[in-house]
């Protein structure tokens, strides 16, 4: 590291600590209230109340899954929900049930019933999975919300978009067995494609409107690393999609790794550990 590089780290890491006394949300997250045994029983009750009173035809696919993998939809589940939408209870049965009717579009019925794993609904997906288009790090900012690294570049390859879109999917649900994730949300780093012609539009559109109202995550932050010229021309398909709220939580960063470190230090991100390795820092994926 270089001692450029080194003070911005110590500046970041100072200004990180500086902003968690403060009790400053860098985000302006909803806060979430504090989670005791008698909050999380009472609100898991009144989400059995509210799903009750969805007409069967509209959670069709949650009554399928209910019956072919309960499991995947127990109280656990349910609790993901609550905690992606502060424990405000309607929002998170409208979530549960847009979730359970998108994931068995995504998956089909012969798998979407399955556990989001290697050995289950992603048997067929390995050879995506293995060319890394979305990764979870193996750390958490300092606040705890998860690390996803995605790499649009590898759009190019030979993949159907359906395939990346259950990837993306999974790994998702991996990020989210971090309670933490569950609690304080996700963040993003960006790699654009390289070439414009590699982009896919569609399956933007689709990965935007899953991560606005159907996957239970509390997307904090997008951080496009080195934008190309062009990402003005991505963003205007992306952004009528994830609506007003999202739309303000996107970052560009560019230049040196110094510049990207200090840049990315009023997130608490600003350290060589934070910054992935595709972009000349130290942070790597949890596989």
């Amino acid at each position: 590291m270089t001692q450029k590089a080194a003070a911005a780290a110590a500046a970041a890491a100072e200004s990180t600590a500086a902003m968690r006394k403060d009790n400053v949300n860098i985000y302006n997250q909803t806060a979430t209230p504090d989670e005791t045994p008698i909050l999380i029983k009472n609100k898991l009750a009144e989400f059995e109340l509210a799903l009750d009173d969805v007409g069967d035809k509209e959670k069709r696919c949650y009554l399928m899954a209910k019956e072919k993998g309960p499991d995947e939809c127990n109280d656990a589940h349910k609790l993901i929900f609550l905690r992606c939408e502060v424990f405000e209870v309607d929002r998170a049965v409208a979530r549960f049930v847009k979730y359970w009717e998108a994931r068995v579009a995504v998956f089909g019925e012969d798998k979407a019933f399955l556990p989001l794993a290697v050995d289950g609904a992603l048997k067929d997906d390995m050879e995506s999975i293995e060319v890394d288009y979305l990764q979870v790090a193996n750390k958490t900012d300092p606040d705890g919300r998860a690390i996803l690294l995605f790499d649009f570049n590898k759009e190019g390859e030979d993949l159907s978009s359906e395939s990346l879109l259950r990837v993306v999917w999974y790994q998702a649900h991996v990020a989210l067995t971090q309670e933490s994730c569950q609690q304080r949300g996700v963040v993003l780093y960006v790699r654009c494609v390289d070439r414009f012609t590699d982009w896919r539009p569609s399956l933007s559109k689709k990965i935007a409107a899953a991560a606005r109202g159907i996957l239970p995550i509390r997307l904090a932050g997008i951080h496009f690393m080195q934008p190309p010229s062009y990402i003005t021309l991505i963003l205007a398909v992306v952004r009528p999609v994830m609506g007003k709220k999202l739309r303000n939580r996107f970052y560009h960063h560019s230049g040196s790794v110094d510049d990207l470190l200090k840049s990315l230090s009023k997130f608490g991100l600003g350290d060589m550990d934070m910054l992935p390795t595709m972009f000349g820092g130290e942070l790597t994926s949890c596989l």
